[in-house]
């Protein structure tokens, strides 16, 4: 094996090149060193640019971080000034001998239940409704049957088609007085909003509210399914009046007969 390796360089135009005469073991761990360089460099650019994406998203989440801090402290501050004025109205309704109910924030479970839903959860109805009187469509959906009190082809309500898992919302706030199995609406919800008007919701998949429990204008009671005597999903909604039902459409604001 050779002791030395000779490198030659040429410079064009020149006549007498020069040469570097250099040990076997010191050329080969020249070259060597070169190769590691050169590696390293491949790798360090090569894993740069995810270094910056990731210290970018970094400093971005501990912003959004911050700010939902902000937005904690807030809403802490909110609930706070709702007790507060829980209390004075409880007061005030005491001394008046007015009985004033102001029903109470359902549980995280109620409010973020079916947000996982592709289709916006909202209730449209109109500013001048009282929070106790139904207004607009429980889901977002089509009406296919309405309300019917002829003998022959009785329907005390109107179907609301819409697929299973759409979160159904209370067209009005009050107390829920039944929540569980009916023989003919399977998994149903009642309302009571005052002591002569009340709203029933039949077919659902599942109940997200009490027996019991207040429940807030808008707020989520249950998920529509195909339960109980169907034969399809859709929700079957009912408003009574003096536990007798009407027609919902007297409830329902004119441009709700679509609510998409």
């Amino acid at each position: 094996m050779a002791k030395y390796y000779n490198l030659m360089i040429v410079p064009d135009g020149v006549e007498n090149p020069f040469g570097i005469k250099m040990r076997s073991w010191l050329f080969k761990t020249l070259i060597a060193l070169i190769v590691v360089v050169f590696v390293g460099l491949l790798l360090f650019f090569s894993f740069y640019g995810k270094i910056v994406v990731r210290a970018t998203q970094a400093n971005r989440l501990e912003q959004e971080n911050e700010e939902l801090k902000r937005y904690k402290y807030k809403v802490g501050l909110l609930e706070e000034k709702m007790k507060e004025s829980r209390e004075i109205v409880n007061r005030i309704s005491t001394l008046a001998g007015v009985e004033v109910r102001m029903p109470e924030l359902p549980p995280d479970s109620i409010l973020f239940a079916g947000l996982e839903n592709a289709r916006p959860a909202m209730l449209n109805r109109p500013i001048s409704a009282g929070v106790n009187v139904p207004a607009g469509l429980p889901l977002q959906g089509y009406m296919t049957r309405g309300f019917s009190d002829d003998t022959t082809d009785y329907h005390p309500g109107v179907d609301i088609a819409a697929e299973v898992g759409t979160s159904v919302l209370a067209t009005a706030a009050g107390k829920v007085i039944f929540a569980g199995e009916d023989s003919v609406y399977g998994q149903t919800i009642i309302i009571e909003h005052d002591s002569s008007l009340s709203t029933l919701y039949g077919h659902n998949n599942e109940l997200l509210v009490e027996e019991g429990k207040d429940v807030l204008v808008g707020g989520r009671i249950a998920l529509s399914g195909n339960t109980g005597k169907s034969t399809a999903p859709h929700l079957h909604y009912e408003i009574r009046e003096n536990n007798k039902p009407v027609n919902p459409l007297k409830y329902i604001s004119a441009n709700e007969g679509s609510n998409e």
